[in-house]
């Protein structure tokens, strides 16, 4: 699943449409596209509501869809597909993206969704800027806002208290704009992560109801976090920064040398981890992860990475948002449309 990240920041905040069916362009696949998600076919979403849809990841189709908001984000359970975006737009079918209807949208509030996670056909949140946090029971009908100030820091959420102690409503003010940007969200098992700007790394044992923060010596945005087995969690955000925890011990760095901004990772077996990022990088990373001493001032000039890392450019370096493995391929959203990846 997944956002508008740090390439794509001119975006992050929309602006007001109208409801209207998105366009039928011609060049979709070669287009902004943004998110990708596969089951039985894949689904991939983008600028002005494109949506693509493929049964065999090669030939793609548009959908009829009511929305020309930009769509940073996908889900599906079975033929249900919700996508999410810019304007607080959430859409949603019922029939693997044969018809479509719009379920929320916010306009005034100018402020976009980035990711979107179901439990279940029922259950599912929506996270976006600003800390926005919206949550389902009932299969998208009603969407309901919640305010988590857990994602704070503790310095934050000291300030926060003083605050709400003196005037109630500039604490709301306060609180609507120092929630970090939560970039992403990753279910696996019975577990929520989530990652976002300012070191914000978190994780829900109860479906987002309450979060646990991480404390990670980063302040930077991270754009993904996921497990890579029970006792590994990966990380990857800005400007190339990558960290791992292992026994749930403290976040430790793995020094690539690579600057380019990381927005993805994709796991392809058990040896080797990929982090997708900004100017076509692919950056491969042989299992177990080997950590640095973290040095944000180093000159990058004088680098060397870390045994089993190594970072190399698509041919026509267009920043790569994600990517999903379908039919035995590797298919990657990127700022140019659909990539076709070798990670060999």
């Amino acid at each position: 699943m997944k956002k508008p990240l740090a390439a794509f920041a001119a975006l992050a905040i929309s602006t007001a449409v109208f409801a209207q069916d998105a366009y039928q362009a011609p060049l979709v696949e070669q287009s902004l596209l943004l998110d990708i998600t596969a089951g039985e076919q894949v689904v991939i979403v983008g600028e002005r509501g494109h949506i693509l849809l493929s049964s065999d990841g090669e030939t793609f189709a548009q959908a009829n869809v009511p929305t020309t908001a930009t769509l940073t984000a996908v889900t599906l359970i079975d033929n249900h597909i919700w996508a999410a975006g810019h304007d607080a737009t959430i859409i949603h079918s019922a029939d693997g993206g044969q018809t479509w209807n719009l379920q929320f949208e916010a306009p005034d509030k100018q402020r976009p969704f980035l990711d979107i996670t179901f439990f279940n056909k029922q259950h599912g949140v929506a996270v976006g800027a600003y800390g926005m946090f919206y949550r389902t029971q009932d299969g998208g009908k009603k969407w309901q806002s919640e305010q988590h100030v857990s994602l704070l820091d503790p310095y934050d959420r000291e300030y926060l208290e003083e605050v709400r102690a003196e005037d109630e409503a500039f604490y709301q003010q306060e609180l609507n704009s120092i929630l970090p940007h939560i970039n992403r969200v990753t279910l696996v098992d019975d577990r929520l992560y989530l990652a976002g700007e300012a070191g914000t790394l978190a994780y829900s044992n109860d479906m987002g109801h309450t979060w646990q923060r991480f404390e990670v010596d980063y302040t930077g945005s991270f754009f993904d976090i996921k497990p890579l087995d029970a006792s590994t969690l990966l990380a990857v955000g800005l400007r190339g920064n990558i960290f791992v925890m292992r026994d749930d011990q403290q976040w430790e760095y793995v020094k690539t040398c690579s600057t380019s901004t990381l927005n993805s990772i994709y796991l392809e077996n058990d040896d080797t981890v990929y982090a997708l990022g900004n100017n076509g990088m692919v950056v491969s990373l042989s299992r177990p992860l080997p950590v640095s001493q973290h040095d944000p001032y180093a000159n990058p000039a004088n680098c060397e990475p870390a045994e089993g890392v190594s970072a190399r450019q698509v041919a026509n370096k267009a920043a790569i948002v994600n990517a999903e493995g379908f039919q035995g391929k590797v298919i990657a959203v990127t700022a140019n449309g659909i990539e076709s990846l070798n990670l060999q």
